[in-house]
Formats: C-alpha cells, sequence, structure tokens
C-alpha cells in the first residue's frame, strides 16, 4: 500500500495551484520573512490584497508583540534549532477590535543564506477571545482551571509567591505536590539568564509585571521558566488579574518546547502547492464531475472517512457514509449528485451532515465544494471536509440555554408589569375604601356602638397599612424597572438635604446622624442613591433601643475601583440567622405592634446596590446596633 499522504489516477494532471488558490484555509509561502504567494483564503484573514500582500514583510501585518515571537520563530527555522512553528499571532486592524489568526509555519527548502517558508492559517478571533471569556467566567472556573491542558498559577505579586496551581501546571514543572511549587517564587521558576533566549535578562524584563497586575491589567509575555529539574522550557503565558486579591493574577501557559523544537515529519520534497495541499488541516477530495469519481485526496480525507487507502475511499458510496436519518426527501446518492451539479451550475455549494466514519464513529462535518474551470470540457470539483462535531454540538447547547434565558426574561418582565400595574390600579380603590369609612363613621357620630366604632377604626387602620404596601409595591416595581440614570453627584449634600427633608423623624427620636469622609464628587443616579440612604437611616432611627439616644453614622472608603460605604446604628440590632433572608422582598422580622412597616424597604435598597454593580451586607449584634456595608463601582 501507497503510504503517502497523496493519491492520484495515473496519467491525470492535478492542478495544485487551483487546489491551493479555493482552499479554505489561508496559505502562504515564504523567503525568511517576505511573502511571495497568499492565496485569497490569508488575504481575507487579514483583509489586505495580493497587490499588498506579495513582496511585503509578514511582520506589516502582526502587531509588535506577535511580531517578536515569529521573529524568533522564523530565526530559530533558519538557525536549525526548530523544524517548524504554530501560535495565534494578534493582526493589525487600523483601531478595530483586536483580531487574531493561527499561523503553522513549516520549513519548505533552505540554503546556506536564506529559508523557504510554507504556512496555513486561519480566523482564530472567537477562539482566542473565547478562551478569555472562559477564563474569567466565574461559573465555569472550577471545571477550567482542573481540567484544562494548560498551566495555571495563582501569583500574588504583591508578596511574591504562589498562591496555587493546577495539576497541569504540576505535570509541566515536574513537580510531585503542590507544596514543592508553593516554596518557590517568580525569580526561582523564572530564570534571570536562559540559553534559549541569549541575552535577555528576565528579571529584568518581568520587572513590570506586579505592577501591571496591581493596575487591572492583563497581559501576554514569551519567555522561560525552570523546571523542578532545572531545565529550561519556552513557554507563551497569559498573566491575568485575579481581582480577587489585591495583587494576585492568574499565569497561565504552555510548554512550547515540544511543539517549538520538533522536526518535521516529513522534509520538503515536491513543489510547494503540492506540499501546502499534503499537509493541509481539511480533507480535500478532487473529483472529476462526469465521472463521479475521486481523483486524487489527502491524508486528512482517509482519516476524515475512517479509511486506510486512496482505494477504499473510492469504493465508497453516499450509502455507505451518510449518517441523517433523511435526506431532504432524497435518497443520499441523489443528494450529493445535486450537490455536485449546483457546484457546476453556481461555482460552489455547501452541506453539513452527519458522516459514518468507516471505523463506526459517527461526526458532524461540513463539506464545501468548489468548482475548478481550469478544464471547461473536463470539470473537476474539490471538496473541502472538516469536523465540526465540538462547535455543532457546542451550538447547540448554547441555542438551548437561550431558548431557556428567554423565557426566564420573559417570566421576569410580565411579573414586573404585573407588580407595577396590580400595585398602581389598587390605590383608587383603596382610597375609596378609607374615604367612605370615614365619612360613614362622621354621618353616623353618636350612634355607634363602642364595638362598631372599632371596626370602623379597624377597617381604617387596614386599608391604610394596604396602602402604604401598594405605595411600597410601586416603589420597589419602579426601581426594578426604570433605567438607571448616572450623573455627578455631590453626595454629601444630597445627604444633608436627605436629614433634613427627614427631620421630624431625626428630631421625634432625638436622633444624631453623623457624616464621615462622604466623597463630595461621585457618579451615580441621584434619585436611587436617595432612596437607598433614605430606608437605611429611616430604619436606624426606627428601630432604636427604648431610652438611648439613637446614633447613626455614616461612612465611605474609597477602594481600586469601588466606593465602600457604611451605615452603624445602635439600635436593638439583628439576629445573624437573619441575616440572609432581611433583604427578601416583604420579609419583616420585627411585629407591626411594635415597628411599622412592609418590609420593602431594604429589598428596594439591595436592588439599587446591585444596579450600580455593588454588593451589600451586614454585621449585627444584638441590642448593640448593626451595620450595613455596600459598595458602588466607582465608573
Amino acid at each position: 500500500m501507497d503510504t503517502s499522504i497523496y493519491y492520484t489516477e495515473k496519467d491525470v494532471k492535478i492542478p495544485y495551484e487551483d487546489i491551493v488558490k479555493h482552499n479554505k484555509v489561508g496559505l502562504i509561502y515564504m523567503d525568511c520573512d517576505i511573502i511571495t504567494y497568499a492565496n485569497e483564503a490569508f488575504l481575507n484573514v487579514i483583509c489586505a490584497t495580493s497587490e499588498m500582500v506579495v513582496g511585503a514583510s509578514i511582520y506589516q501585518f502582526v502587531t509588535p508583540l506577535s511580531k517578536g515571537v515569529l521573529a524568533e520563530a522564523i530565526a530559530g527555522m533558519k538557525s536549525g534549532e526548530i523544524n517548524d512553528f504554530s501560535d495565534n499571532l494578534e493582526i493589525k486592524t487600523d483601531g478595530e477590535e483586536d483580531k487574531f489568526i493561527s499561523l503553522h509555519l513549516s520549513i519548505h527548502s533552505k540554503t546556506e543564506n536564506t529559508i523557504s517558508l510554507i504556512g496555513a492559517s486561519r480566523n482564530s478571533t472567537v477562539r482566542v477571545k473565547k478562551m478569555e471569556e472562559l477564563l474569567i467566567a466565574k461559573s465555569t472556573f472550577d471545571a477550567l482551571y482542573t481540567n484544562i491542558v494548560d498551566g495555571i498559577m495563582i501569583y500574588d505579586y504583591n508578596n511574591e509567591q504562589v498562591v496555587d496551581c493546577n495539576s497541569s501546571a504540576l505535570r509541566i514543572f515536574g513537580y510531585q505536590s503542590k507544596e514543592e511549587i508553593l516554596k518557590i517564587n517568580r525569580f526561582q521558576f523564572v530564570p534571570q539568564f536562559s540559553p534559549v533566549f541569549p541575552g535577555i535578562d528576565f528579571h529584568e524584563e518581568t520587572k513590570d509585571h506586579g505592577l501591571k497586575v496591581m493596575s487591572g491589567e492583563s497581559f501576554k509575555t514569551p519567555g522561560a521558566f525552570v523546571k523542578s529539574n532545572g531545565e529550561h522550557m519556552i513557554v507563551h503565558a497569559n498573566v491575568v488579574p485575579t481581582f480577587r486579591n489585591y495583587g494576585e493574577a492568574f499565569i497561565i501557559f504552555q510548554d512550547s518546547t515540544k511543539r517549538i523544537m520538533e522536526k518535521q515529519a516529513q522534509k520538503a520534497a515536491e513543489k510547494k502547492y503540492k506540499d501546502i495541499f499534503e499537509n493541509s488541516h481539511e480533507g480535500i477530495i478532487y473529483t472529476d464531475f462526469n465521472a463521479r469519481q475521486p481523483i486524487v485526496c489527502n491524508d486528512k480525507a482517509l482519516q476524515l472517512f475512517g479509511v486506510s487507502s486512496f482505494e477504499e475511499l473510492k469504493k465508497l458510496s453516499p450509502d455507505d457514509f451518510y449518517g441523517d436519518d433523511i435526506s431532504e426527501g432524497k435518497s443520499p446518492k441523489k443528494l450529493f449528485a445535486l450537490k455536485m451539479e449546483e457546484t457546476l451550475k453556481n461555482g460552489k455549494a455547501e452541506v453539513s451532515f452527519w458522516l459514518k466514519k468507516q471505523t463506526g464513529e459517527i461526526i458532524r462535518v461540513v463539506t464545501e465544494l468548489t468548482l475548478d474551470k481550469s478544464d471547461p470540457k473536463s470539470p473537476k470539483i474539490i471538496s473541502f471536509l472538516r469536523d465540526i462535531t465540538s462547535l455543532y454540538n457546542s451550538e447547540l447547547k448554547l441555542n438551548e440555554k437561550n431558548e431557556e434565558l428567554q423565557t426566564y426574561i420573559t417570566a421576569n418582565l410580565q411579573l414586573e408589569n404585573f407588580a407595577y400595574f396590580a400595585s398602581h390600579d389598587l390605590q383608587t380603590p383603596l382610597r375609596g375604601i378609607i374615604s367612605f369609612t370615614q365619612l360613614l363613621k362622621k354621618s353616623l357620630e353618636g350612634k355607634l356602638s363602642i364595638e362598631e366604632i372599632e371596626y370602623m377604626d379597624f377597617i381604617i387602620s387596614s386599608g391604610k397599612n394596604m396602602r402604604s404596601l401598594v405605595m411600597d409595591i410601586l416603589s420597589y416595581s419602579k426601581v426594578n424597572t426604570a433605567d438607571i440614570n448616572i450623573e455627578d453627584l455631590d453626595l454629601r449634600d444630597l445627604i444633608k438635604g436627605l436629614c433634613h427633608e427627614m427631620r421630624e423623624d431625626i428630631i421625634e427620636k432625638n436622633a444624631i446622624v453623623s457624616l464621615n469622609d462622604i466623597p463630595s464628587s461621585i457618579k451615580a443616579d441621584g434619585i436611587k442613591l436617595k432612596q437607598l440612604f433614605q430606608n437605611l437611616i429611616s430604619n436606624a432611627v426606627k428601630f432604636s433601643i427604648e431610652g438611648k439616644q439613637p446614633e447613626v453614622t455614616i461612612n465611605c472608603i474609597k477602594k481600586e475601583d469601588h466606593w465602600l460605604f457604611s451605615v452603624k446604628d445602635n439600635g436593638i440590632g439583628i439576629n445573624p440567622e437573619y441575616f440572609d433572608k432581611i433583604f427578601m422582598i416583604f420579609k419583616r422580622l420585627n411585629s407591626k405592634e411594635v415597628y411599622e412597616g412592609t418590609g420593602i424597604g431594604l429589598a428596594m435598597v439591595k436592588k439599587i446596590v446591585e444596579q450600580h454593580e455593588g454588593e451589600i451586607w451586614l454585621d449585627s449584634t444584638l441590642n448593640e446596633g448593626t451595620t450595613f456595608f455596600f459598595t458602588i463601582k466607582e465608573k
């Protein structure tokens, strides 16, 4: 059996150039860093024309950091230190969003003075950004941290110590336990000098890493680490602040040594188009349209179909590999015949289906068919096959989650609208009940028994309580649904004005309200912050101890990216078992005989804090007082 990756019929001329030209993978040919050929797929990835690219240095199209990585790789291949290169590179976008390509370079030919390289690339922007999202998504952190093949260390730049690491980091460094790696610091696992990067002082190069982390900056850096046995390894690392503890960051890294230093399995032996065809990451089948027979395929195509030779592939019919239950109402053979005719007519076609590999495995593939117009009398079709099983399953799960989320959002909006309209429409009949009961009581004055007067007073009191509850529900629904209006506020003046409005309640209780370090300038929603402080001050004054002068202290501390407020009182306090329940709507922890209220105030406070991207919690001791803490994002 021919073990070559390339298969062909006898005496058939293979148009490698057209195959490469129509390849959906971005393909280039370079002399050192000068691009001498680029197909359309590559031009589309970097948003450039052939005139701009051919003859230009590839360094012109990547960012400075990626240029450094790429230059090192090309220099290494030229000197014989490495044989190929694969990495994600950031390309220049003229002020647009970041864009990345995955680039694989292999040596085609090499002389004493120069080196020719073959490159294959794809747009990897989505993949790179998805990885960044995964690294900061709390809901997936545990699974990612535990199972990712990349090494991850949590490093405290403030105290220069390793806080934690995953099993991949232990494996890459060669340590047996976390205790071993926790004993070293950055100046031990990062060598000052490394033979793989001669002339670079890494202790000097990494001096500002801690400052970047402490300022909240994420960054990428290539470099070298030292394994437990003293061996140096080449790494590409992402450093991302955890935002959990000051100066703490994830260092996510890969050991790229083996990949960079690994020799290429097959040396360049044929012309550049054949080499690109053979090393494509997609399965490629070149088919005679009239004979409906494959002429040539690459090894990736054999792998996708689960066969070991081109002869086996030629014997397969669509009935043998088509894995879907139905074929758009047609037989598999008829379906693929129509797709080939569509390609002949329109120049291209696409079909996605479940492919039954001859090994028994079923995978989801997408096949893009392109017409080769080089010989109109004998048309050929180039089929590019790609395994999209993981992507297909991920999209299905994402669609399911989106449907669930939309259902939740719709239900939540309906509930909020109901609360608003119900509470709004209940006010009129309640006013009528209270007013007419009062009129009835007055008109029957002197004619009612003591018991009947008590009944009347009970109706009026209950109506007023109900109206108070309705008003609070209306206020809560408005807070819950209204957009937040951020503006520049003099918070000190706002709270002083609020205390002036509440002066009757404050004077009645002989309360003292003190303000400490309250900022004169803050960005927030003034109306909602006023509601927030009104509820907290009102509660602090209301829930005071009989015979003890109420004292309310409002304090503020400026943190790195937020304000930390506290409202402290010396009142009755709250039992710790109610700490998790106190912010629930309608949750009242005191009997109405002693303290009036509907239990909505603190639920409203919590909602306002969350709308300002903050958190709220409390500390309390019975009969000594309560302190509410909450944060508000600075910007």
